[in-house]
């Protein structure tokens, strides 16, 4: 694997990448205790080679020409679950990486089965048990160890093989129409970070049209407060707590609820945002 950390190694990978018709592609990127996503690695498998595009050594990286590659509507770009990879390219670099074929929505074309994780389908495919010890490490943290970069390396090693045995497979079950409606879904990432739309990740089931303004109301301050402060949106407030609230079942608020040490702030905070609603 070709560690890339430098203008000049980027710009000799960039002028490989335009001679290709297909990359294969992949991040690591941690997001576990911060709102905004902190984009650590992407990982490039060509035919031949495979680059690791190290993205926080050196600031002085300038990323126009790989930014052209990602835009270039002649090269296909294959991602195993592209959906999050999508959200925090485009929080990086403000655009939606496109075209792309995901290797997980065309499997589940297919066998009928969704969500099958990178892993599994390696080890179904090829008979090979990859390692996910490495998953969850610190990849913000430089040096990267030889064992995270072997676990990059594995996460793009197997994509052309698997693209390859889907291609064809989403072509002979006659399902090419199919994955592209499923795979135009992913374009819905402009609106991702949208305060108005926050309340959508709450998924409650049935609400009254007043019910589900207070649910709008709630989940946009959360969704502004963690923002602002960049923490996980549940840190600031649980999901079940604004149920609870919107739907006035049990309503309390309790110190679990409000996952880090500034409880009594941000109970002063909700409450007066309830004020100002006036929804107490």
């Amino acid at each position: 694997m070709k560690i890339v950390q430098d203008n000049k190694s980027l710009k000799i990978l960039c002028k490989n990448l335009e001679k290709q018709k297909i990359i294969y592609m992949d991040t690591e990127f941690l997001r576990d205790r911060t709102y905004w996503p902190l984009l650590c690695t992407i990982q490039i498998q060509t035919s031949k080679k495979c680059y690791l595009i190290d993205m926080l050594s050196n600031k002085e990286m300038k990323f126009n020409m790989f930014i052209n590659i990602l835009k270039n509507k002649n090269i296909l770009k294959v991602i195993h679950s592209a959906r999050q990879d999508l959200e925090v390219l485009f929080y990086k670099f403000n655009f939606i990486v496109w075209p792309i074929f995901d290797t997980q929505i065309a499997y589940a074309l297919v066998n009928n089965e969704s969500n099958i994780g990178y892993t599994r389908l390696v080890e179904e495919l090829f008979k090979i048990k990859l390692s996910k010890k490495f998953q969850q490490s610190d990849w913000k943290r430089r040096p990267l160890s030889n064992s995270q970069i072997n676990y990059a390396e594995n996460d793009v090693r197997f994509l052309p093989k698997i693209y390859k045995i889907l291609a064809q497979d989403i072509e002979d079950k006659r399902k090419i129409s199919k994955l592209k409606i499923e795979t135009n879904k992913l374009k819905n990432l402009k609106n991702i970070f949208n305060v108005k739309d926050a309340y959508k990740r709450v998924k409650p089931k049935k609400l009254s049209m007043k019910e589900l303004k207070l649910l709008k109301l709630l989940s946009e301050w959360r969704e502004k407060t963690a923002q602002k402060i960049d923490i996980p949106r549940n840190w600031v407030i649980s999901d079940k707590i604004i149920l609870q609230f919107v739907k006035k079942k049990n309503f309390e608020l309790e110190k679990k609820d409000f996952k880090n040490k500034n409880f009594n702030s941000k109970i002063e905070d909700f409450n007066r945002f309830l004020k100002v609603k006036k929804l107490i």
